[in-house]
């Protein structure tokens, strides 16, 4: 699985990855894991970013995707929903990113980052 991120969307995700205590999800927010708020499983099937410390639990977290700014971690059984080619771009309107798949388009066309780092 490939994940580019663009050099808009890399300026404003590069603080979180510098970061040596912060560990950067993939998270697919179907209420499984600690960062989920839905809290109950879901058919939602929006992604979000969400910004942990490194000493948190993230064992359902169990596959990582190597990107040109650090890895990142997801779920394995959520790769379904993605593509095996993939692109994190900053949308220049709103200053919102967007989570774009080579073959299947738009796969969150506003995903959220979330900084659950307890000293950000």
């Amino acid at each position: 699985m490939k994940l580019t991120i663009t050099d808009e969307a890399a300026t404003k995700l590069r603080p979180f990855f510098e970061d040596p205590n912060a560990i950067v999800l993939l998270d697919f927010d179907d209420g499984v894991g600690p960062f989920s708020k839905v809290g109950v499983c879901s058919l939602n099937q929006a992604f979000q970013l969400v910004i942990v410390d490194k000493d948190e639990d993230i064992h359902d977290y169990n596959e990582k995707i190597v990107t040109e700014l650090g890895d990142v971690y997801y779920k394995g059984y959520s790769d379904m929903y993605l593509d095996q080619v993939m692109q994190l771009k900053l949308n220049p309107q709103n200053m919102t990113l967007r989570l774009v798949g080579n073959s299947s388009g738009e796969l969150t066309p506003v995903l959220n980052v979330i900084d659950l780092r307890k000293n950000n």
